[in-house]
């Protein structure tokens, strides 16, 4: 407003002499207010609510090495900013809780395998007992049966040749009290050899129901001694690929709590870009837009990335894209991924633009 001003003084003292021109003098500050208000108006008509342009800061994937328990660190390979590839130990690790419960996992499964065995052993001993009483009871009641029928059928055969009608009634009624012992004698056998049966049946099932109990926990004790051998295994970190280290935030012997962070990871090149646009400026961008990045000078190669992500609350800018350090910043976070082939460098601050026909054919020629 203020230049606009001075350039409506000058055309007075150039041309005061004009009557037409003191009378648009007289009203300067109403055409001064007025041509700002024109220049505003056409400049939110250009844009459409569209920001034209916002800051980022270039920054890669990482990874962090931790234990889900208090640990010893034994020695740390690296130290910040050392690359490594695929191979290289990166830190070993101490848990003296995991091989004292290997250990007590090992003792119980050989207690389980001789608890196994020695029922097994029991439980044919028992079988072996009971066909054993069994086969002395049925050799008693066999050899008695045997001699009541032998002395039944001489009774029988002297009824026949006695002539007295009484003398062959208190026959009579002494073979049937023999026929009935027989009966009786008969009938206990098989009541021994159902209940012999019976016995074997239940210790054999027994014998079953132990094994499968035995066998079930030990699975579950194998599943577990399996899980803790992987991860002894791990204790000794190597690297899986090419990575940079980021922090190192332990020493050798220094002992670490649970989830603490170890050893931070990130990729060499900037894999992505965390853009922020002032809360006073909306910006109509939808996730899966393309956008140009460039340096901050705006020099160099310029490059294609994909807006992966919208924050939907507002956040603090980073403490560097304050203007005055008093006077903190909010907008919206923009989450932009980009092609490792990039020129950027790790932390480096970028700008972030709309990306033009022009440089998106560029970019699919060269896919």
């Amino acid at each position: 407003m203020r230049f606009l001003e001075d350039k409506l003084d000058n055309f007075w003292n150039a041309h005061k002499s004009n009557p037409g021109v003191a009378y648009v003098y007289g009203h300067k500050l109403s055409l001064a207010w007025l041509l700002g208000i024109l220049f505003i108006f056409l400049l939110g008509f250009m844009y459409q609510g569209n920001a034209a342009m916002f800051k980022g800061i270039a920054e890669a994937s990482e990874t962090i090495i931790s234990v889900p328990s208090a640990t010893e660190i034994v020695k740390v390979h690296v130290v910040p900013g050392q690359e490594i590839h695929a191979g290289d130990t990166i830190v070993e690790i101490n848990r003296p809780d995991l091989t004292l419960r290997i250990t007590e996992l090992t003792r119980e499964l050989d207690a389980i395998e001789g608890r196994s065995s020695l029922s097994s052993a029991e439980i044919d001993q028992k079988v072996a007992e009971v066909k054993a009483n069994l086969d002395t009871r049925r050799l008693t009641l066999n050899a008695e049966i045997r001699n009541l029928e032998t002395e039944y059928q001489k009774n029988k055969e002297i009824s026949a040749k006695l002539k007295s009608l009484s003398s062959s009634k208190t026959s009579s009624d002494g073979n049937d009290a023999m026929a009935m012992r027989i009966k009786s004698l008969k009938n206990e056998l098989a009541l021994a050899q159902k209940s012999a049966n019976e016995q074997i049946a239940l210790l054999r099932g027994s014998s079953k129901l132990q094994k499968t109990s035995g066998k079930s926990e030990a699975a579950n004790l194998k599943k577990e001694l399996e899980e803790l051998q992987k991860q002894q295994a791990e204790l000794i970190q190597i690297a899986k690929e090419d990575w940079v280290v980021g922090d190192v935030n332990v020493r050798d012997g220094e002992k670490v709590s649970s989830f603490a962070p170890i050893v931070t990871l990130t990729h060499k090149s900037p894999t992505l870009v965390r853009g922020y646009i002032n809360e006073q400026i909306y910006q109509n961008m939808d996730v899966g837009e393309a956008v140009k990045v460039t340096t901050l000078a705006g020099t160099g190669k310029a490059v294609v990335g994909e807006v992966v992500g919208l924050s939907s609350r507002i956040v603090p800018f980073p403490t560097r894209m304050w203007k005055m350090p008093e006077f903190p910043i909010y907008g919206r976070e923009v989450t932009i991924k980009i092609p490792e082939d990039n020129p950027f460098l790790l932390g480096e601050m970028v700008t972030i633009s709309e990306a033009s026909a022009k440089l998106l054919k560029k970019q699919k020629e060269k896919k």
